[in-house]
């Protein structure tokens, strides 16, 4: 089951709650007797990013160049929300799993804060706690973005420099690199990546249970690219498309799969 709100309407049912913050306290006994209902929320598949290596500079400073793209629809929170739905169901196949798509760059924005409270915070969390209740979940399955070091797996250690976070695609231009199976060289690869956590938190309390990140990657050799840029033409758009959906559902079952180990 799926649940569509504006953040608009999502929002403002904080204001009819007042000041209700000693609500919120350590996560309810569960009756055992009646199986957890999960709620799944991703908020990973507003944009993706593109990352261009630059050349080591002798500095620690991340000199990577960057670009971000917005994505119009929930395609992506889509693949997310299949593979933590998938999870769930193999996991623990008595509970109800329903699914919220909540589609604003405000709440994008302010996802990390979800997991805090704060001043900044306070209403969104009052808010998605009312939500939840109105639903009867009782777990909040919540996929966001994580922000790590770039590594890309070679066959004896990784390789990548600076940050990245969400989803996207690491560019080299510069590796050297050859195939383990035919030995051809080529310069550079495209790193499709899915760094990100999935939190469970408890509905009534909006205490985290558990939080597990999780940072998946591949590479792709520019081995017949022509292109101005090789390493990113290593992959079609087609090609493009499959290997980020690829990486995010890795990485969302993992973590979750991890996030609700008994």
């Amino acid at each position: 089951m799926r649940v569509v709100c504006s953040f608009r309407r999502f929002f403002c049912i904080s204001v009819t709650l007042g000041a209700c913050a000693g609500a919120f306290g350590q996560p309810a006994a569960p009756n055992p007797a009646v199986p957890p209902s999960y709620a799944l929320l991703s908020l990973v598949g507003d944009q993706f990013s593109v990352v261009f290596r630059r050349e080591e500079s002798g500095t620690r400073l991340d000199s990577n160049s960057r670009r971000e793209y917005a994505l119009p629809t929930a395609a992506l929170d889509e693949v997310a929300g299949d593979a933590a739905e998938d999870v769930i169901k193999r996991l623990k196949p008595v509970s109800p799993v329903l699914r919220f798509s909540i589609r604003d760059p405000r709440l994008f924005a302010l996802q990390e804060k979800l997991l805090v409270d704060s001043s900044d915070s306070r209403g969104l969390r009052e808010a998605l706690a009312k939500l939840l209740k109105d639903n009867a979940a009782t777990r909040l399955v919540l996929v966001t973005k994580y922000r790590d070091d770039a590594q890309f797996k070679l066959l004896q250690t990784t390789t990548g420099s600076g940050k990245i976070a969400g989803l996207g695609f690491y560019v080299d231009s510069y590796m050297r690199l050859r195939t383990s199976d035919t030995g051809e060289g080529t310069s550079g690869f495209l790193g499709p990546f899915a760094y990100l956590s999935v939190t469970v938190v408890d509905a009534a309390s909006m205490a985290v249970i558990r939080s597990v990140p999780a940072r998946e990657s591949d590479m792709e050799l520019p081995l017949n690219a022509t292109g101005a840029v090789r390493a990113w033409d290593a992959l079609t758009p087609e090609g493009k498309v499959d290997a980020l959906e690829r990486v995010l559902r890795r990485a969302v079952q993992n973590a979750t799969a991890a996030a609700l180990a008994d």
